[in-house]
């Protein structure tokens, strides 16, 4: 679990602060250009172009790739996979008109001269507004992937279970994968990370859509195996993200 309490993983909210402090940079940067300390400026903006390049490869693109990536279609009706999309389209945008202002800025010959700027003050001020743009979008989507929906509700005759046990939801998981508990037993899923489902091709288990901090709840009467999957990341033939709950008789 992350560090700010929002059921956010600890990665999730390492990278917001690091965009945040970013972001600050960057306006201390355009600061220095205002005071002609161009050299420091250029460092600053530099090193922020490379950092997030690093944020990005460790941590944006590959949680962009497994919890939006195969959900695209959905980008038209659900803002969780929306606001992603919108941040991952700018930000790369972003970072890429960064990247040319810097390479420009510092006279690499990476840049042929027919494609260099000369009014470099409107360049850098549309690359900050931008890049606060992206900012607004990345804490946008952190609030609806961590903060935007509360746990679902328990499942039917879920409550007041004397046996217990609990299954743990994450990137792309459930924890133990196989559970056996006797007649009687409650279980709990509480997705520490990512968003899901918990669901059985027979309906015996349908939770609603579960966020980090959310929980789902079952109480298991009759003994059996009761195979399950995550409706984002698993499927009913038990490919992908799934689970098993085996209830033994007392």
């Amino acid at each position: 679990m992350g560090f700010l309490h929002t059921g956010a993983t600890f990665t999730a909210d390492l990278n917001l602060l690091v965009q945040i402090a970013m972001g600050v940079a960057l306006l201390a940067g355009a600061r220095l250009a205002r005071r002609r300390r161009f050299r420091a400026h250029g460092r600053c903006q530099a090193t922020v172009m490379l950092l997030n390049l690093v944020m990005i490869s460790l941590v944006m693109a590959p949680s962009f790739h497994s919890q939006v990536s195969p959900n695209l279609q959905k980008t038209g009706s659900d803002l969780y996979y929306a606001l992603p999309t919108l941040h991952a389209a700018l930000g790369t945008l972003a970072e890429l008109l960064g990247l040319y202002v810097v390479l420009v800025a510092t006279g690499t010959p990476v840049v042929p001269v027919r494609l260099r700027f000369t009014n470099y003050r409107r360049w850098m001020r549309t690359t900050l507004v931008l890049w606060w743009v992206v900012l607004a979008f990345g804490a946008g989507t952190y609030f609806v992937w961590y903060r935007g929906e509360g746990s679902a509700a328990a499942g039917p005759g879920s409550p007041g279970a004397a046996a217990v046990a609990t299954v743990t939801v994450q990137n792309f998981t459930f924890e133990p994968k196989e559970l056996t508990v006797r007649v009687g037993t409650t279980v709990t899923w509480n997705d520490v990370g990512g968003r899901h489902t918990v669901e059985s091709a027979d309906g015996s288990l349908k939770s609603d859509t579960l966020i980090a901090g959310g929980t789902y709840q079952k109480r298991f009467d009759t003994p059996g195996i009761y195979d399950y999957y995550c409706g984002n990341h698993g499927t009913k033939s038990g490919t992908g993200m799934t689970g098993r709950v085996v209830v033994t008789a007392r």
